[in-house]
């Protein structure tokens, strides 16, 4: 158990303080429910006479198609809904509930129509109240707009959407078809005159080229004179004469520098071949061309068979009769092949080197003579094509010119042409009726689904609100869970109220005269809570959080149990201060514990004189005594600790009934002698805030706290404590009687105390000064007063 004890350590983590706080106000709204039912009664009472007396509203509708909403409204264009621009759907739902849209709807309305919606005295509002009453949306991803508008009647709701509609369609046609005529106007006048320009251009052009004999390619768009081509070929055919020449020149120079140095000349026969020529060089070693023929033949035919070999193979097997005249082909032509090297390697051999060198050089001699005339004669013919093709370079630049000023001038044409074509299709076709509005009979408002659920919600909302106003102002415990949740204490058992009885001592006891009643049972209940603590429960203290809670009523009723259940109990009636319990029991006037504290004599001497033997069987009872004027002192004395431990040595079970622990340090005292203290409260009476301030009192003063009784439940209130009642442990519930007083068995109400209420205050005798506890802070602070 805690040492220390205050509001913050009896709140619990976030998540389990929501779930109880759900399930307390759950259990409020239980009790409560005709709270909300009433709350509910009035939303529907209400909700029915709004439902019943509301004016009625009808409502039409139609739906417009947007065709086209291109970027640009000077270049209007139809378009699919993938390409248009979103953006402007908004601008053409907006002009709908435009001024200058409303005022040609009003222009279109019958007085009469007007007045059904409109006030006639004030026309300057019109515009306004239509705006209010007329509605326009885009149905989403498309080009659909819907125009609705509510009035209090149908016919005159059709009747303005329709007026609204033409206005509107109207506005479009007048300012889109405006608009194209003036474009189309202006365009027709830039292409009269860039095809007057274009004409004059293309004469130019035309008279130029006749005079000039140029000729126009047609596919590259460039501009051709026979001149000019017929340089640039001589140039080319120069050039390629001047690279023969200077390959010839070389090659001549290395046959020579090998003739002089002796070399082996055959080396040079493949590149003289490439020099002077295949042809020429076999001639001149003795081959006719029919050789030179028959070898390539040959060489082609091997290729070809080779080819065709491979693909036979694929299918065919190598002794395939085409397989094999394939194979016998082409080694036939590979055996030609190796004759005629053969010839040519012999003739090589034959000759000597003194014949080979000059041969080679004069053919190279000759064939280099070829080229530089060759050179020479393209060089005159391209100087003099040169000079021609100079004379027309300015001819042919202002050709040239004249030809991209013509491709500027129809490219100009052909956009002016297309604009035209796409405002003449499109200029009509801006906005179209689809859907046209007709007369519904049934009113869009009041609305019974909208005003069954308003009226829910209402209902709902203000009894929820009322309740839970009502619980928070209604600072009492409802249930055993909620006090054992928030005081972090356990209950006990749960006392039902019971009927008072008449005469003292073990009559007054309702265990001892009921044993099998319901209230009997709640005490057993509370024995064995008790008797099965973790700690001792030998000595324990029986206090309250305020008086009249019936704590003398509990301390005498608990102590019978645990006097029928074979214990020898005594019973101490601590409450020096007003004993509620001595009252109870018809002992008070009797010596008993104040006499036994002031007492010189030893206190196993002085104490069995005073205490009251089996009042039932095995229950001793210690009566208060004459009331003292410094009850603390004597409970603190010395001779209280020497009575307690003499008791434990001669009784199984002390009882002992004490003040309400915050109002006095009598509680305190004995309970910190005792092994724990046991606090009994009732829900219907005690305030969260008084249990609270009780509980930390006790356990700040580090007093061992048992648990708690739940004392007093009435008949009538059973229902309130969120199901507990008397019958609490199975048991039927006994009529209680109607007109039987509640039961205060701490002490009868003084005359100035309300009945109902037992008030807890001191009775100094005359003249002697009194002690009085003032709570301040959780503690107790004596003061003297006179």
């Amino acid at each position: 158990m805690p040492d220390s004890f205050s509001p913050a350590t009896i709140l619990p983590d976030s998540t389990t303080h929501l779930v109880h706080a759900a399930m307390q106000f759950a259990a409020a709204v239980r009790r409560r429910r005709r709270v909300l039912a009433a709350a509910l009664l009035a939303a529907a009472l209400l909700g029915a006479l709004y439902y019943a007396t509301a004016q009625r509203i009808y409502s039409a509708k139609a739906e417009l198609l947007i065709l086209q909403t291109g970027e640009n409204s000077l270049s209007p264009t139809i378009e699919v809904q993938s390409n248009r621009d979103d953006s402007l759907m908004p601008t053409f739902v907006n002009l709908i509930s435009s001024a200058k849209v409303l005022q040609g709807a009003l222009k279109r309305l019958a007085p009469e129509d007007i007045a059904v919606d409109l006030s006639p005295d004030t026309p300057e509002k019109w515009i306004k109240q239509l705006q209010m009453r007329l509605s326009a949306s885009a149905v989403h991803k498309t080009n659909i707009i819907t125009v609705g508008y509510e009035s209090k009647d149908p016919a005159t709701a059709v009747r303005v959407v329709n007026a609204v509609v033409d206005s509107y369609l109207e506005f479009m046609r007048e300012t889109h078809q405006g608009t194209a005529v003036e474009i189309v106007q202006t365009l027709n006048k830039e292409k009269d005159d860039l095809s007057l320009r274009l004409s004059e251009k293309e004469q130019q052009l035309q008279d130029l080229s006749r005079s000039l004999g140029a000729l126009d390619s047609g596919g590259n768009g460039q501009l051709l004179h026979p001149l000019v081509e017929r340089a640039k070929v001589f140039n080319a055919a120069l050039i390629e004469a001047q690279k023969e020449r200077v390959e010839l020149a070389a090659s001549l120079a290395a046959l020579q520098a090998a003739i002089r140095n002796g070399e082996d000349l055959r080396q040079y026969l493949t590149t003289m071949s490439d020099a002077v020529g295949q042809e020429m060089l076999l001639n001149s070693l003795g081959f006719n061309p029919q050789d030179s023929t028959a070898r390539s033949e040959a060489e082609r035919r091997i290729l070809e068979d080779q080819v065709a070999l491979n693909a036979l193979r694929d299918h065919l097997g190598d002794n395939h009769p085409r397989v094999q005249q394939l194979v016998q082909r082409i080694a036939a032509n590979q055996l030609f092949l190796q004759g005629f090297q053969q010839r040519l390697r012999e003739r090589l051999g034959a000759i000597e080197a003194g014949e080979l060198g000059p041969t080679l050089q004069a053919l190279m001699q000759q064939r280099l003579a070829e080229c530089v005339e060759k050179e020479n004669s393209l060089s005159r013919q391209y100087e003099i094509a040169r000079a021609e093709a100079g004379q027309l370079a300015g001819g042919l630049a202002q050709m040239e010119m004249l030809k991209n000023d013509i491709a500027g001038l129809r490219e100009l044409y052909g956009g002016l042409v297309k604009r035209l074509t796409n405002i003449e299709l499109t200029r009509d076709l801006r906005v179209s009726l689809i859907t046209e509005a007709v007369e519904n009979r049934t009113p869009v408002s009041p609305s019974l689904t909208r005003t069954v659920a308003i009226v829910l919600l209402l209902g709902l909302g203000v009894g929820l609100m009322i309740v839970y106003v009502q619980d928070v102002l209604d600072d009492h415990f409802r249930s055993v869970e909620e006090i054992q949740w928030q005081l972090k204490t356990p209950v006990l058992a749960v006392v039902r109220e019971m009927t008072p009885r008449d005469g003292g001592g073990a009559e007054a006891i309702e265990v001892a005269q009921d044993p099998a009643g319901p209230g009997s049972e709640s005490f057993r209940t509370l024995r064995t809570a008790i008797a099965l603590h973790d700690e001792r429960t030998e000595r324990i203290i029986v206090t309250s959080a305020e008086p009249g809670d019936g704590k003398s009523t509990i301390a005498a009723n608990l102590a019978a149990a645990f006097a029928q259940s074979g214990k020898r109990t005594l019973l101490i009636d601590g409450d020096l201060r007003r004993p509620g319990l001595s009252t109870l029991l018809g002992l008070r006037g009797r010596e008993g514990l104040s006499e036994v504290l002031r007492m010189e004599s030893a206190v196993a001497e002085a104490a069995p004189g005073r205490i009251r033997r089996d009042v039932i069987p095995g229950l001793d009872v210690l009566p208060c005594g004459a009331r003292p004027v410094n009850p603390a002192e004597l409970l603190a004395s010395a001779r209280m600790s020497e009575l307690l431990t003499w008791t434990e040595s001669t009784y199984d079970q002390v009882i002992i009934d004490t003040p309400p622990a915050p109002l006095a340090s009598d509680t305190i005292i004995l309970g910190r002698m005792a092994d724990g203290a046991l606090l009994v409260t009732q829900p219907l009476k005690n305030t969260r805030r008084t249990l609270f301030r009780a509980i930390e009192h006790l356990r700040i003063l580090k007093v061992p706290l048992i648990g708690l009784a739940v004392n007093r439940l009435r008949g009538e209130e059973q229902a309130r404590y969120a199901g507990y009642s008397g019958d609490y442990y199975g048991a039927e519930a006994e009529e209680t009687a109607a007109a039987a007083p509640p039961a205060t068995p701490d002490a009868a109400p003084d005359a100035e105390t309300p009945a109902g209420e037992d008030a807890f205050r001191m009775e100094p005798e005359e003249d002697t000064p009194a002690e009085a506890s003032i709570p301040l802070r959780g503690r107790i602070v004596p003061r003297r007063v006179a």
